[in-house]
């Protein structure tokens, strides 16, 4: 997240593609070593353990979906605020205000919507590091 944050104050977006190939890389090195866990659990029986696991893999892939299309709203709201900050210094003052308005509110919208939606589904996550939580403690009773 703050990877996109610099990118977008700095203005270079061509970094953007790095950045992702790089987070990319990072959960695919977690995603394998966690399917190998859930894997040996499958194998000595614990579907307790694993059910959670599989619940807590899907949320994260909604989180990076959804987090995914909130750097590409934020990307958009950028263009189209830059695209209108050149019309106005340009002196190009048409009838494409209220559209450019228009354009940029639903796009603030949108992105209100996302942060909305990632945060319940951060909840959801929460909700099922806490169940593993309380099965380890079960475990060391």
């Amino acid at each position: 997240y703050s990877g996109l944050t610099t990118i977008l104050l700095s203005g270079n977006i061509s970094t953007y593609p790095t950045l992702c190939a790089k987070v990319t890389a990072s959960f695919s090195v977690l995603s394998d070593t966690i399917n190998a866990v859930k894997s040996t659990l499958v194998e000595m029986k614990r579907n307790d353990i694993s059910n959670v696991i599989i619940q807590l893999q899907k949320s994260e892939s909604e989180k990076l979906n959804l987090t995914a299309a909130l750097h590409l709203e934020r990307l958009r709201l950028r263009n189209s605020e830059l695209d209108v900050a050149v019309r106005v210094n340009d002196g190009d003052d048409d009838d494409e205000g209220d559209d450019d308005g228009r354009t940029i509110q639903l796009l603030k919208d949108g992105i209100k919507s996302l942060q909305s939606n990632i945060s319940k589904v951060v909840e959801l996550i929460n909700e099922a590091m806490d169940e593993l939580r309380c099965i380890a403690v079960e475990e060391n009773e």
